[in-house]
């Protein structure tokens, strides 16, 4: 059972801690350390505090039951839930699109997925705007994106309209957002980090020749 500590983003197994300050002292004797309680659907939540055993740091995580995609049951995920987990966001990205970035990170990490989708299309309207470009065909058409990106970005934009617009069997599911959140992260690094990062890199081998 692991989660990604919010402070490294990396990968850890969960460390029960014993918990204790003025109010309450708390410990939970078994392998998961946990206090169950019952959501408004009656769907079994976990949390607890946990510590890090890469950086030592303490965090809270809570476990939500989650359907299996095209299989029958259900698999128990974790998110950190504080501190909220940071992703980092590259400075060669303009404001106000850095901001909506991160926006659009903190709605994921606080597993808000359709909040999620809608700011990554409104990144991208953003990124048309500063470019100063019609739309995403315009970004394939002059080069500033590939084929492969154009077509992601389409789908990013696609998943938006249908969770705006029509009522779904199934909820966007966290791996979902962070599927399109990661093709926006792609396309934002092609048209404002890679660029920069290489023209620096090119002056600085200019210099040193």
């Amino acid at each position: 059972m692991g989660v990604k500590c919010p402070h490294r983003s990396v990968m850890t197994s969960l460390i029960p801690l014993f918990i204790r300050d003025d109010d309450a002292q708390i410990f939970d004797r078994s392998t998961a350390a946990v206090r169950a309680i019952t959501d408004q659907d009656n769907q079994k939540i976990q949390y607890g505090i946990y510590i890090c055993q890469d950086c030592g740091k303490r965090f809270i995580a809570k476990g939500i039951y989650v359907k299996i995609k095209d299989r029958s049951g259900y698999i128990l995920q974790w998110f950190p839930i504080y501190p909220i987990p940071a992703r980092e966001v590259a400075s060669e990205i303009p404001e106000p699109i850095r901001g909506e970035f991160e926006e659009a990170t903190l709605c994921f990490s606080v597993s808000a997925s359709r909040a999620c989708v809608f700011m990554c299309q409104r990144i991208l309207e953003s990124i048309c705007q500063e470019k100063k470009v019609s739309g995403l065909n315009d970004l394939q058409t002059d080069g500033t994106i590939s084929k492969m990106l154009f077509d992601r970005a389409t789908e990013v934009r696609l998943w938006a309209g249908i969770t705006k617009h029509k009522p779904l069997i199934e909820p966007v599911t966290t791996e979902d957002a962070e599927e399109l959140l990661n093709y926006l992260d792609s396309i934002l690094n092609a048209v404002y980090v890679e660029p920069v990062r290489y023209e620096r890199l090119k002056q600085k081998r200019q210099q040193i020749k």
